[in-house]
């Protein structure tokens, strides 16, 4: 963040319990440290000073390695000046009047809707019971219970079993391929597909360079039946080729692209990790409500005709921004 920019969205975070500003859009703010001085200054310059209490404070806040740089006066006195400077330039900036530059509002607008959401997410009730959890487990279950799965490419031609002059000639075809495929790295899957886009007589797969996805046994055995199925368990390397294997519908030449193995996490295990998700799920759900409540009690609406007739050219150059981009409501 520039240095214009950082001094009144820094400041703006420790106004956070101040009077709320007025909801028109438009808000005083004050930048002071001594808006409610409790202690002598420890180090002060016009109208404004940084107290003997914050500076304690400050120290509190730090760790114990980084508090043993400032046990001599002179580091002390640094440190003090040095955040003193960091507000003489926050005057600095308001004398050029900086704070109505287009950039220093963005910011400030930002760290508005930070801290906000941050206020609302800290209140929301979120309350998750193990019963929730319980439920949550078993509507979710494919999440943490799944049998081992394949992906495989494959170059396929038709020939029914019952034709057997047919599957001589398709299995010379599929030897052929088969030689090709060898003559290939057993990482070169662009290769393969090549292959299977040009030679596969099977329609689905083909335009897909022969790629079935990841499907697990009951799946390859429903699809394609259980002779691929067979095949696939016995690549156990990535890139590995099988021999031409023969089904009813016709003769598969096999390439592993990868493996998965079955996942089984019990509940005990996956119960922790299950309840933060579900709180999140409770603030995010909290945050859109409060989002919709504020919408409408500030009249938000859309002018769809307007809207409409704003002109959008996609092919047009892009110009040079005009400003900081618009700031956006950020995800909980």
């Amino acid at each position: 963040m520039p240095l214009s920019a950082r001094p009144l969205a820094l400041a703006l975070l420790a106004l956070a319990a101040c009077e709320r500003a007025p909801a028109d859009g438009r808000a005083v703010m004050d930048l002071r440290h001594t808006r409610a001085p409790r202690s002598p200054p420890a180090v002060s310059w016009s109208g404004d000073g940084v107290t003997t209490d914050e500076v304690a404070q400050r120290f509190r806040e730090m760790s114990p390695a980084l508090r043993e740089r400032y046990q001599s006066p002179p580091a002390r006195r640094e440190y003090v000046e040095a955040l003193a400077r960091f507000d003489v330039l926050v005057r600095e900036a308001l004398a050029r009047g900086l704070q109505d530059d287009p950039e220093v509002v963005e910011a400030t607008k930002r760290a508005l809707v930070n801290r906000l959401m941050r206020a609302k997410l800290e209140e929301a009730a979120i309350a998750v019971s193990d019963a929730d959890v319980d439920a949550a487990y078993a509507a979710r279950r494919e999440d943490f219970t799944r049998p081992e799965v394949v992906r495989l490419s494959h170059v396929f031609l038709a020939a029914p079993r019952s034709d057997a002059a047919r599957v001589a000639k398709a299995r010379e075809r599929a030897e052929a391929v088969r030689v090709q495929a060898l003559a290939l790295a057993p990482d070169d899957f662009a290769g393969f597909g090549k292959l299977a886009r040009t030679l596969s007589e099977e329609p689905r797969t083909a335009p897909l360079d022969g790629d079935l996805r990841f499907l697990s046994d009951a799946e390859l055995t429903q699809q394609l039946g259980p002779e691929v199925t067979s095949a696939a368990r016995a690549l156990t390397a990535e890139g590995a080729l099988s021999g031409v294997v023969q089904t009813d519908a016709g003769l598969h030449v096999l390439k592993l692209r990868a493996r998965r193995p079955a996942l089984d996490v019990p509940l005990e295990e996956a119960r922790e990790g299950l309840r933060v998700r579900l709180e999140g799920e409770q603030r995010a759900h909290a945050w859109a409500s409060y989002l919709e409540d504020a919408s409408r009690r500030l009249s938000l609406k859309v002018d769809t005709a307007a809207l409409d007739a704003v002109p959008l050219d996609v092919g047009g150059p892009m110009e040079k921004p005009s400003g900081p981009p618009p700031g956006t409501v950020p995800p909980p």
